[in-house]
């Protein structure tokens, strides 16, 4: 085995370890940093795949804003009743066997999609190379994923409004 095997297998447990953490664990911190590590996983999984815009994206929004958001939320929120801010699991295996369904499902879809590069990206320019495919070949998808993100902060909107007045 090559050494880039090595490194692909070391990132994936990278990556999948503190998602079976974040899943276990009671403590919305603790997972919020397990979050953290399994997206710089990822970024390194870009490295390997050589998608270094794709890294620096990963590491520049997700984990460098979303994960600092996403606790500056948890800790600022109020604390109503009790001293930790802890999650609560109500069916693991349920919620388990529809994370299996689902991710088979997304296989299959994304197997029988054109999603998925055909040809192997050049390593020469690949934010011009994404920008062309954004505007041409992927802009449904592109359009669609604009919107669903739109619908999210609405939605997010709306029950802050409404949590606000409880």
């Amino acid at each position: 085995m090559a050494i880039s095997d090595w490194l692909t297998i070391f990132f994936a447990v990278m990556i999948v370890v503190p998602v079976g953490f974040m899943i276990f664990t009671s403590n919305i911190i603790r997972a919020a940093y397990a979050f953290a590590f399994a997206l710089l996983g990822m970024a390194a999984i870009y490295v390997l795949l050589n998608a270094e815009l794709m890294a620096v994206v990963q590491i520049l929004i997700y984990v460098g804003g979303v994960i600092v958001l996403l606790l500056f939320g948890i800790m600022l929120t109020r604390r109503i009743k009790v001293d930790a801010v802890e999650s609560g699991h109500r069916d693991v295996a349920l919620g388990a066997g529809f994370s299996m369904i689902l991710f088979a499902m997304m296989v299959r879809w994304i197997g029988e999609s054109r999603l998925a590069w055909k040809e192997p990206v050049e390593s020469g320019d690949q934010v011009r190379q994404i920008g062309i495919s954004f505007l041409t070949s992927q802009v449904v998808s592109f359009e669609v994923i604009a919107f669903l993100l739109l619908v999210a902060l609405v939605g997010a909107a709306y029950l802050a409004k409404k949590s606000d007045s409880l």
